[in-house]
């Protein structure tokens, strides 16, 4: 109970909160400072979304699998997926200051810019990609996942905001829009419900293997996940004759 009371807490919170839509913002999305401000210190850290997260996706994944992290950041999920489950990680990040972060701690860590997809073609194959929140970053993640589900053999974990959550539809009842980003407004560029998400994914002749909320208000989120999930997560894959 104390968990939820403070949940709400927090909720009501980012209802009432005015992002600084300052003239002073840098004109540009600046994915170094992005990182600064949600990381601190020289190691790779979890935070509580990250890990409710990458423990779900170990009840998708086998162990011993190769995995690709799109977006990798300072590399905390393929480390943990390494150490629970065994995996041979290798990450990819735009950010240089993540990029050292990565590699000082061990992981095999590329830098390279996927909004061009030409870069795709340098990418090894895999048993599974995973596309952690980056998919709202994207421009065109359609033409992204056609374009690199053939590197992934048995499919593609992705994970992305749940727009639909209560705090954003309070939001825009005051007139504001869902805030969604962390240093700069155009970080987000693409937006999806629980139910857009699944008919999206369909859309694009994916198959949904699995579809579900994480974080938001406990219990809640159970019952009617497109309200009250704050996260979402899906695994889907391709028709077996593309394997």
């Amino acid at each position: 109970m104390k968990k939820f009371l403070y949940k709400i807490k927090q909720d009501f919170l980012a209802i009432a909160k005015k992002p600084p839509y300052s003239k002073n913002h840098d004109q540009k999305v600046d994915y170094d400072k992005y990182w600064e401000k949600r990381r601190r210190g020289d190691k790779p850290v979890l935070s509580s979304w990250q890990k409710q997260r990458a423990d779900i996706i170990l009840s998708m994944i086998k162990p011993k699998s190769k995995i690709l992290d799109i977006g990798c950041g300072d590399g905390a999920v393929l480390d943990y997926l390494q150490k629970k489950a065994d995996t041979q990680g290798l990450g990819v990040d735009i950010s240089d200051k993540m990029f050292v972060v990565a590699k000082k701690a061990g992981q095999q860590v590329m830098k390279m810019d996927l909004n061009d997809f030409d870069n795709i073609a340098k990418l090894p194959q895999v048993d599974y990609i995973l596309a952690l929140e980056i998919m709202e970053h994207m421009a065109n993640p359609e033409e992204f996942i056609l374009n690199i589900k053939s590197k992934a053999s048995k499919g593609m974990i992705i994970s992305f905001p749940n727009t639909g959550y209560y705090v954003h539809r309070f939001r825009l009842l005051k007139g504001y829009f869902p805030v969604q980003w962390r240093h700069h407004p155009g970080e987000h560029l693409r937006f999806w419900t629980f139910k857009d998400a699944q008919l999206w994914t369909k859309q694009l002749g994916c198959q949904v293997d699995k579809i579900l909320v994480y974080q938001g208000l406990p219990i809640l989120n159970k019952i009617l996940p497109n309200l009250f999930g704050q996260g979402i997560l899906m695994k889907i894959s391709w028709p077996k004759a593309q394997d």
